[in-house]
């Protein structure tokens, strides 16, 4: 079997046991190792295939835990951010991009940080629409370019004493609209092949295989496990994102 093959099964396989169980990860782990064996703009087109596999499979078994004020809320910025987004991969280099990218995460994560020691909670909190929209256009504007719309609202609910139910739930609910809109704008825009559907298909049972492990460890974690685990994530996406530049 093909080296190179193995390699994006073994990374689809973690990546979608990490999003399964936190809400995020697919693109921090699957991403880079996709980009570097495809080389080309398929390696975006098939991390959005998959993700919204798994976000459309889990989201239904977890409606009684989204926030759906919130929710409403994310999906407005989205419908804003996300086109500005698919402009910024097609009119910029993706260096620009993902330095633009690490530096928002950066600053999430410096927020996230000092936030750390709010106690978690299933209650919506007092920010305004406004800041909640905010959040759902930095989605969008992720998700759009680098297909990795998850990290900044998923850490601002963290910071905002949102439980890890809560938080998983939301998160991936919203990427069934993040990834739709993008996959349609992708569509219309740059068009994908089908060798890029037909690799998407072939990793549909790692995917699965993530998913099933995804649930099972989401069930193992403690509330202040799942908050240093948001962590983890997004220090990672900030290392892997400027490693890349190098």
């Amino acid at each position: 079997m093909d080296p190179a093959f193995i390699a994006l099964n073994i990374a689809v396989l973690s990546a979608a046991a990490l999003q399964s169980a936190t809400g995020i990860g697919f693109g921090i782990i699957a991403g880079p190792i996709m980009l570097v064996v495809l080389n080309d703009a398929s390696a975006i087109h098939v991390s959005i295939l998959l993700n919204l596999f798994i976000a459309g499979l889990l989201t239904p078994t977890l409606l009684h835990n989204v926030d759906k004020a919130l929710l409403g809320t994310l999906a407005l910025g989205l419908l804003i951010g996300t086109p500005f987004g698919i402009w910024a991969f097609l009119a910029m280099n993706i260096e620009s991009l993902k330095l633009a990218a690490a530096l928002a995460v950066m600053l999430t994560l410096a927020l996230t940080v000092r936030s750390h020691r709010k106690p978690a909670t299933r209650t919506p909190t007092d920010a305004g629409n406004a800041e909640r929209g905010l959040m759902g256009a930095l989605a969008g504007l992720m998700g759009g370019s680098l297909a990795i719309p998850g990290p900044i609202p998923a850490a601002w609910m963290s910071a905002n004493g949102y439980g890890k139910d809560a938080i998983r739930a939301t998160i991936l609910a919203m990427f069934v609209l993040s990834y739709s809109i993008s996959l349609g704008l992708q569509l219309g825009m740059t068009g994908i092949g089908r060798e890029t559907f037909f690799l998407a298909l072939t990793l549909v049972p790692s995917t699965l295989g993530g998913i099933a492990a995804g649930r099972l460890l989401h069930r193992c974690l403690t509330e202040d496990v799942f908050r240093r685990m948001l962590l983890v994530v997004l220090a990672a996406t900030v290392v892997l994102l400027i490693a890349t530049l190098v």
